[in-house]
């Protein structure tokens, strides 16, 4: 029984996925540039959504489907993240920002920063058959002009403002249609798992 209960518990941590994205790399020549690379995911709840940012000026900030190019009021936003133009675009060390996914309701972003959301600097994260992928970037560009980022830049590549102050930090959870408690109650219900898993050996 205490095997089975610790298999349990460790098999829900393995079973996360991370989905990297970088921020400011071009996703058809897999160079610096505009926009999200990959533009599209498909992440579950329980999987995180690494930004990792690419040299210049760039954000990932939470919109919506009909407002691509409109910041989500009290959504995700990286705040303004600047990387030396120097860097690989693949390089080491480059500072990333992790998003937990709490459902798998449809999540969309945009690079505020860059000012190129119009241009097709999107993300969107469990586009659905109505509300696709293709779509959304269709939308932003006709989307009105966004408006500029409110966060100060940051010069130090391995530092961030907004919801991090690390290039490893964690972020709250994006907001979704639905409420946020299945993320709390998974938390909850992690920690007591463990500690009838400790409380077993």
């Amino acid at each position: 029984m205490q095997a089975i209960l610790l298999l349990a518990f460790l098999s829900s941590l393995v079973s996360a996925f991370d989905y990297t994205v970088g921020v400011g790399k071009d996703e058809r020549t897999g160079k610096k540039g505009m926009g999200f690379d990959p533009s599209s995911i498909h992440p579950q709840a329980g999987d995180s959504i690494v930004f990792e940012f690419r040299s210049g000026a760039h954000s990932a900030v939470q919109s919506t489907y009909d407002n691509p190019c409109t910041p989500l009021e009290g959504g995700f936003n990286s705040g303004v993240i600047t990387v030396a133009d120097n860097l690989e675009v693949d390089a080491p060390g480059l500072p990333q920002i992790r998003l937990l996914v709490n459902s798998t309701e449809p999540l969309w972003f945009f690079d505020q920063a860059g000012g190129l959301c119009r241009e097709g600097a999107v993300l969107s994260a469990n586009p659905t058959s109505t509300q696709t992928a293709g779509g959304f970037v269709e939308n932003a560009s006709r989307a009105p002009a966004s408006p500029p980022p409110s966060s100060s830049t940051s010069s130090d590549p391995s530092s961030s403002t907004g919801s991090t102050s690390t290039s490893t930090g964690e972020a709250a959870p994006a907001q979704s249609s639905g409420s946020n408690t299945g993320y709390r109650d998974a938390v909850s219900g992690a920690a007591v798992l463990f500690g009838l898993v400790i409380g077993l050996l």
